[in-house]
């Protein structure tokens, strides 16, 4: 039953995930409420003392911003890799210095002016991108970087 619940509500809350993720807190916190209420639902645990955080512990859920994060990994080693029609020229450009906490596939962050396309897609993906260590964007096939993305 727990399943066949969040298989109703998730691909709402995830529906163009790896492109639209909200970067104030007023949106994500909505989100999240989502999934606490549900939380609630599947496990019929509405008393006011049962906490929601154990139950979605319990359920083995993750935050939903943490979700939004993996799906945009994804999307970008799609891109990286050539899985998706989405071409890389002139949007992803190699770093101008390399260092030693830089992995060989990382990326450039464009420069922004406004906080809105600092938090866009592009921008903070590529910034979870270079974040990652240099093993996983690596990951030879898509099912690896899917599992080593989902562990961090």
């Amino acid at each position: 039953m727990h399943g066949y619940d969040q298989r109703l509500v998730r691909p709402q809350l995830e529906y163009a995930a790896s492109v639209w993720d909200p970067a104030t807190k007023e949106p994500i916190y909505k989100i999240e409420q989502i999934q606490r209420r549900a939380a609630r639902y599947v496990t019929n645990k509405y008393k006011p003392t049962a906490s929601v955080t154990e139950i979605i512990d319990h359920l083995k859920w993750k935050p939903l911003q943490q979700l939004r994060k993996e799906t945009k990994l994804v999307m970008f080693y799609k891109k990286e890799n050539n899985m998706v029609a989405i071409e890389k020229e002139g949007r992803l450009t190699p770093p101008v210095r390399k260092g030693r906490n830089i992995h060989p596939k990382a990326y450039q962050v464009p420069h922004s002016r406004i906080d809105a396309h600092k938090t866009s897609y592009l921008p903070q993906t590529i910034r979870d991108w270079n974040a990652l260590p240099p093993d996983i964007p690596q990951a030879e096939t898509l099912g690896a970087f899917k599992a080593l993305v989902s562990n961090l």
